[in-house]
């Protein structure tokens, strides 16, 4: 445990996860434990018709560190991120997905360089191991960001990690999975600074994602126009890192 590293407020979200729960917990909890002086876990269950909700409660009898929240449905999520974030007590706001996908030791180097700078962007570093399709759409949408805004980001779809009053300041407008996408560009707009983190990828054991739809391409189209049109085009004010935002910042993070 690094005693100096910042206590993380970690979001997992989890929709008929029942089958790739316990892992994933468990790898958070390693990596928490390895790598932070302190932590929470918000374990948000999306409305699960499986035995989700059986598999939180035992996780959160186990663990003080983990409070479960139950949406009676489901209501996605970005909806998720909200509730997590508005419950967040400590300083960073991360998130990870329930289903485990990313891979333990990448778990850990995310939280490894939290401080280092404003937000914490993981990638891709492997990117051959995730299905075809699902390539495609990340390097359509990264090179269409990257060419609107000018900046040479990786990936604009991971977990990153930013502080949470940062994380309260910036848009959240898209109920759909590319919230994070218009967050990111908002901050990387207000200068923030980054550091990007490699993870790998690792394919789930039980189910199948189901991030690549139609529907979620041209959401992602609209978000990313959306992002630049309000930015480069009306001009909109990103929230920085200036004295002129600290205020606001912290009377985010007492929110």
């Amino acid at each position: 445990m690094r005693t100096s590293a910042p206590p993380i407020s970690i979001f997992v979200p989890a929709h008929n996860e029942a089958k790739n729960l316990v892992g994933a917990i468990h790898d958070i909890i390693a990596a928490a434990q390895s790598e932070l002086a302190d932590y929470e876990i918000l374990l948000v269950n999306d409305g699960s018709t499986d035995e989700t909700a059986e598999v939180t409660g035992r996780l959160a009898r186990d663990n003080p560190r983990i409070r479960v929240i139950h949406h009676p449905t489901k209501r996605g999520i970005a909806d998720g991120y909200r509730t997590a974030l508005g419950l967040a007590t400590h300083d960073y706001f991360a998130f990870l997905p329930g289903d485990r996908e990313v891979h333990a030791d990448s778990i850990r180097a995310i939280f490894r360089a939290v401080g280092s700078a404003d937000i914490v962007i993981p990638y891709h570093q492997n990117s051959q191991a995730r299905a075809r399709h699902r390539r495609v759409m990340t390097w359509t949408c990264t090179a269409l960001v990257n060419g609107l805004f000018g900046h040479r980001l990786r990936y604009y779809q991971g977990p990153a990690v930013y502080p949470t009053a940062l994380a309260r300041a910036l848009p959240r407008r898209t109920r759909g999975f590319f919230f994070l996408t218009e967050m990111l560009v908002h901050a990387l707009e207000g200068g923030h600074s980054y550091t990007e983190v490699g993870l790998v990828h690792q394919e789930r054991a039980f189910g199948k994602s189901k991030a690549v739809t139609v529907q979620n391409v041209v959401m992602a189209l609209r978000v990313i126009m959306g992002c630049w049109w309000a930015l480069r085009v009306k001009g909109a004010r990103p929230v920085g890192p200036g004295p002129e935002n600290r205020t606001t910042l912290k009377e985010k993070a007492r929110s």
